[in-house]
């Protein structure tokens, strides 16, 4: 018998699309609750749940039209599914997509792989998404199957030219196709951020495609990675909210310098303020924080 949010139907992801499009945010039904599921009993309920959802997604995957309906119907399952446990989930500053109108080129701190389950079906609230991840995931039992269904940008990480190069044609490929880039610039799971290790892979792609640079800030601490291994025995915290955070859209045509700065600057000053609302630690240190958040230029907003 199918477990509960297997019968979430496209209904309710399509509802939760609308809301991001229309409003730019998002927020669990019942609040940030004052009693949690330890971990010790959440880790293990997780990862029961989190692998039934990926056998299913891998035999979807094999499906034509897995990326266009199913890779988002997956996403939503997983943020009930942390809902479920008692987390929660608040989404912001998304509106000004909307009245942008055009792909975009997004960034995101990288702090563990629930962010790479959630951030499709709030991306692809708006038309096409195209993703930047390691080659090494398409050869995962099942999860495999799901990478391989949304066909990413697969990267070696042996050659930084390789990479490089692969990234700018197949991003602005699909950039000039209308479909958005994401991007983890960090390359690699880091619970605490440090702006230095936030690399230029996506102003690059940016200025190269000739498309607006996006922000985003994510705290994802709810799955941290295993001590002894980053993916067995990773932990659930049921206790540390969920928090995704849209920054300013940033022109190609600035410094590449300074995209970086404003990119480390969003999500340092959000890290920041959310380790003075949370009470968690979220910067490696906070004497590095680049530059206060910068708005976006009007003129790129219709």
């Amino acid at each position: 018998m199918p477990i509960p949010w297997y019968t979430i139907k496209q209904a309710k992801t399509a509802a939760f699309q609308k809301q991001l499009r229309e409003t730019g945010c998002y927020k669990s039904r019942y609040g940030e609750r004052s009693v949690h599921l330890p971990s010790i009993v959440a880790s293990p309920i997780f990862a029961l749940m989190l692998s039934e959802l990926i056998v299913t997604a891998s035999v979807h995957a094999r499906k034509p039209g897995f990326m266009n309906k199913e890779w988002s119907l997956f996403g939503m399952r997983v943020i009930v599914l942390v809902e479920k446990l008692g987390g929660y989930v608040e989404i912001d500053g998304f509106e000004k997509i909307t009245r942008l109108g055009r792909p975009v080129v997004w960034v995101s701190n990288h702090v563990s792989s629930l962010e790479t389950y959630m951030l499709p079906p709030i991306l692809m609230s708006w038309p096409g998404l195209i993703i930047v991840l390691k080659e090494e995931l398409a050869s995962y039992p099942l999860f495999g199957a799901v990478v391989r269904g949304v066909d990413p940008i697969r990267i070696q990480r042996k050659s930084p030219v390789a990479d490089l190069r692969k990234v700018l044609e197949d991003g602005k490929a699909g950039i000039d196709a209308g479909r958005s880039a994401l991007i983890f610039p960090q390359g690699r799971r880091e619970r605490l951020f440090n702006p230095a290790s936030f690399n230029s892979l996506g102003t690059k792609l940016a200025q190269h495609a000739k498309a607006p640079v996006v922000p985003i800030a994510v705290a994802t601490d709810f799955l941290r990675i295993g001590k002894k291994h980053r993916d067995l025995g990773m932990s659930v915290h049921p206790s540390s909210p969920v928090r995704i955070s849209c920054g300013p859209i940033i022109p190609h045509d600035l410094h590449r310098d300074e995209i970086q700065s404003r990119c480390t600057g969003f999500i340092s000053s959000k890290l920041a303020e959310w380790e003075k609302l949370d009470k968690r630690k979220m910067l490696a240190d906070p004497g590095m924080i680049a530059a206060p958040e910068i708005a976006e230029t009007p003129a790129l907003v219709k």
